[in-house]
């Protein structure tokens, strides 16, 4: 079932006082399906040794920009009151129902829990 998400798409980065700074655009709105990421569906490889907890799984039609290393950062994606950055995308442009898969890892962890 799809959810409507907020959603922020980087914006080229500019080199400020010798620093790589970037911004992302106006937030708006989209319709996502989000489900966690099971290790075992499309972006198996991604994951393997990855600590799956902290990633989800997106899918709609929405064409969002994920994380380029040495370019730019992905799309934020903010469902559920945790923030996700787009880390991987796969295109499913196939005439019928075109639509893209996204994984995203989640940004804002609570640092301050002290689990054990």
């Amino acid at each position: 079932m799809r959810r409507q998400v907020l959603v922020m798409q980087p914006e080229k980065g500019e080199l400020v006082a010798g620093v790589y700074r970037q911004s992302h655009g106006q937030p708006f709105t989209a319709m996502l399906s989000m489900q966690p990421a099971n290790g075992g569906g499309t972006f198996k490889e991604y994951l393997t040794g990855k600590k799956v907890s902290d990633f989800m799984e997106a899918i709609g039609e929405v064409d969002l920009k994920a994380t380029e290393e040495g370019e730019h950062n992905g799309a934020v994606v903010t469902c559920g009151g945790k923030k996700y950055e787009v880390v991987e995308r796969q295109e499913w442009l196939n005439g019928v129902i075109n639509h893209y898969e996204y994984l995203l890892y989640c940004t804002n962890t609570d640092k301050t829990k002290v689990s054990g």
